[in-house]
C-alpha cells in the first residue's frame, strides 16, 4: 500500500505540473492579447512598433558581428584573421546599408528601387546569417588543432 501512495503522489504531481504549465501558457497568451489590444489603441504606437520590428534583427546581427570581431585576435592563422576581418567588414557594410535604406523607406522616401529592396529585404537578412556563420567558421578554421582526449590525459 505504501508504494501505491508514493506513485499516486508522483503521478498527481506530474499531472498537476502539466496542467499548471498549460494554464500558464494560456495565461501568457491572454495577457499578451490584452496588452496588444491596449497598445495598438495608443496613438502613434503602430509606428513605434514598426520601427522596433525593423531595427531589432539588424541590432542582433550587429551584436553578432561585434562578438565575432572580439574573437578574431584569438585565431592563430593570419590568413583566417584577414579573411574574417574582410567578411566582417563586408557583412557590416551590407547590414548598415540595408538598415539605412529600409529606415528611409519607413520614413516615406518613395523610390522604385527602394520598394524593390523592401520587397526583397528577407534576402538581406539571410545573407547576414550566412556572413555570420561563414565568418565564425573561418575563425574556427584558423585555430590550432585540438588534442585528442587520450593525448590530453597522457600529458
Amino acid at each position: 500500500m505504501r508504494n501505491f501512495n508514493k506513485y499516486f503522489g508522483l503521478m498527481a504531481m506530474i499531472l498537476g505540473g502539466l496542467i499548471g504549465f498549460i494554464l500558464f501558457v494560456i495565461l501568457i497568451f491572454y495577457i499578451l492579447k490584452v496588452l496588444s489590444i491596449t497598445m495598438f489603441n495608443i496613438p502613434g504606437f503602430d509606428s513605434f512598433f514598426s520601427i522596433v520590428v525593423l531595427i531589432i534583427p539588424y541590432a542582433v546581427f550587429f551584436a553578432g558581428y561585434y562578438y565575432l570581431h572580439k574573437k578574431i585576435p584569438l585565431s592563430t592563422s593570419k590568413f583566417s584573421r584577414v579573411l574574417a576581418r574582410t567578411l566582417l567588414t563586408l557583412g557590416s557594410l551590407i547590414c548598415f546599408t540595408a538598415i539605412v535604406l529600409l529606415t528611409l523607406k519607413f520614413f516615406g522616401l518613395r523610390k522604385i528601387w527602394l520598394n524593390t529592396l523592401n520587397d526583397n529585404s528577407h534576402f538581406v537578412l539571410v545573407s547576414q546569417i550566412l556572413f555570420l556563420f561563414i565568418t565564425a567558421a573561418v575563425i574556427a578554421g584558423g585555430d590550432a588543432k585540438e588534442k585528442d582526449w587520450m593525448d590530453k590525459d597522457a600529458a
